[in-house]
């Protein structure tokens, strides 16, 4: 019999134990994959949205520590216009608005001019006309969440605007947008001349490194990839940090429990410890085998954990506060790291059982039969 199936034996005669124990490893690892899924998928979202709209980089403020502390003037955006290789810089503000007094939208306005209206995919209705001063966009997911159609009215920053048209992006973040004319959302905002970010669109076979050279020489600019552009974003750094620490929180939860059962095993079997030293059994095989009871636990943990997680992504995504803002699932990237930690926690967590199941002599062992 090997150390494996020796292992599962022993965990089905308490198997009520074995159970509440995986599926407490199991919640730990759900937590965790959640937590880091959601954290990575906002900066992946805000890629996407900027590569649907096509754009190649996004350039910030090189003293702005997020993207909703980068304000730079709107004329930047032509100085970087005439750099070899840039087809068009295009300026956009981006901030959270409040609608109608009691939510907060992510709204981004654009040049009248913009060639990002003019590529805008429609679902229904038009995009804002040069001459309407108080006409919007809704992106699909904001419109079914705010209730809104064509024609509806918008209260954003006490002014009443009205939906001219919704937009059919697929990406998570431009689904939830609300897209208006530049000039009023600086006016509403009271930020008038300013803007967040600048879109660059690469001309044909352009070297997008000397690209991003030249525009880091122009000024204070630190030009992104938008695959990238969040990546050192202060408040995606935070909440990563955060996940990561709740994340190693219940991982070592879970191993605590996994210590308690398998002290409690190694309680309740004395005798038998005793007999198998008694038969031969050395102490590093005793340990082996305690030890090889807390990685089976973890294994089962993290089989009831990662499709536990893919379910949390799929509930979450649908509380109506975020509902269209954010999509997010474990990815592999994440499953096996987690994994493998898991695996790592709940072996070390079987130590202290496994050496005083070893430390034990059979003669001692063999009297408290």
């Amino acid at each position: 019999m090997n150390l494996a199936t020796l292992a599962l034996k022993n965990l089905r005669r308490r198997l009520a134990r074995s159970v509440i124990v995986a599926a407490s490893v199991g919640l730990a690892v759900a937590s965790a994959l959640s937590l880091v899924a959601l954290a990575n998928s906002i900066g992946t979202s805000a890629g996407e949205s900027a590569d649907e709209r096509g754009a190649d980089l996004i350039v910030m403020s090189s003293k702005s520590t997020d993207i909703f502390s980068s304000l730079m003037q709107g004329r930047m955006a032509k100085a970087l216009a005439g750099i070899p290789g840039v087809r068009s810089a295009e300026g956009e503000l981006v901030m959270f608005v409040p609608v109608d007094a009691d939510r907060q939208n992510l709204a981004s306005g654009w040049d009248a001019q913009s060639a990002f209206w003019r590529n805008m995919p429609m679902q229904e209705g038009r995009v804002p006309r040069a001459e309407e001063a108080d006409a919007i966009v809704l992106g699909a997911g904001a419109a079914r969440v705010l209730g809104r159609t064509v024609g509806d009215r918008v209260e954003i920053f006490g002014r009443i605007f009205r939906v001219s048209g919704i937009a059919a992006y697929r990406s998570a973040i431009n689904r939830s947008m609300i897209f208006m004319p530049l000039s009023q959302l600086q006016a509403v905002s009271f930020r008038n001349g300013l803007i967040t970010m600048i879109d660059i669109t690469l001309a044909h076979g352009a070297d997008e490194a000397k690209v991003e050279a030249a525009i880091a020489r122009t000024g204070p600019f630190t030009p992104t990839p938008t695959q990238e552009m969040l990546s050192h974003d202060r408040n995606i750094e935070i909440m990563r940090a955060v996940s990561r620490s709740v994340s190693l929180i219940a991982l070592v939860m879970g191993a605590l429990s996994v210590l308690n059962a398998l002290l409690m095993s190694v309680q309740e079997r004395t005798h038998e410890i005793g007999v198998m030293m008694a038969i031969g059994w050395s102490r590093p095989r005793t340990m082996a085998s305690i030890v090889t009871e807390g990685v089976v636990i973890g294994a089962a943990g993290c089989v009831f954990g990662v499709p536990l997680a893919y379910a949390v992504s799929l509930v979450f995504a649908r509380l109506p506060d975020i509902e269209g803002v954010l999509v997010f699932q474990p990815t592999l990237s994440q499953i096996l790291p987690m994994c493998a930690a898991s695996l790592f926690i709940c072996a070390a967590g079987s130590l202290y059982p496994a050496w005083r199941a070893a430390a034990m002599r059979p003669s001692d062992a063999l009297r408290r039969f």
